[in-house]
């Protein structure tokens, strides 16, 4: 099941979502308007989800721990001009996908650990 979450209520989804999905293992799928796909080689835990607006224009700010070497690094990846959000869930109700798409159309597909079986 999918839900589409309203402009209005980006900021305050974003947060809970994130306080909620802290420490879960993700990686990102690309999903371009010309039909390439590209799915992230490296996961990260979910560190916050963030919403910044400047005029017009909105950013999503994705961070996430990479501790996969013995000092961890974080990685953040900004999301320009974000047009939707919207959020996935597994069968058990939990939230599996959280997608934003962009100005360009492109879909940036954040996958979640799965709570059922640990896939991601």
């Amino acid at each position: 099941m999918s839900k589409l979450i309203e402009p209005k209520n980006w900021e305050k989804f974003l947060e809970e979502f994130s306080a909620r999905n802290k420490n879960r293992r993700a990686r990102f799928n690309i999903f371009f308007s010309s039909g390439e796909t590209v799915e992230e080689a490296e996961e990260g835990h979910l560190e916050k989800i963030s919403l910044s607006k400047n005029g017009d224009k909105t950013q999503v700010i994705i961070s996430r721990a990479d501790r996969t070497k013995e000092e961890e690094e974080t990685m953040t990846d900004t999301i320009e001009n974000v047009r939707g959000v919207a959020v996935q869930y597994e069968t058990d109700g939990s939230e599996n996908i959280l997608e934003i798409t962009d100005e360009k159309n492109t879909l940036l597909s954040l996958r979640f650990e799965s709570k059922l079986d640990g896939a991601s």
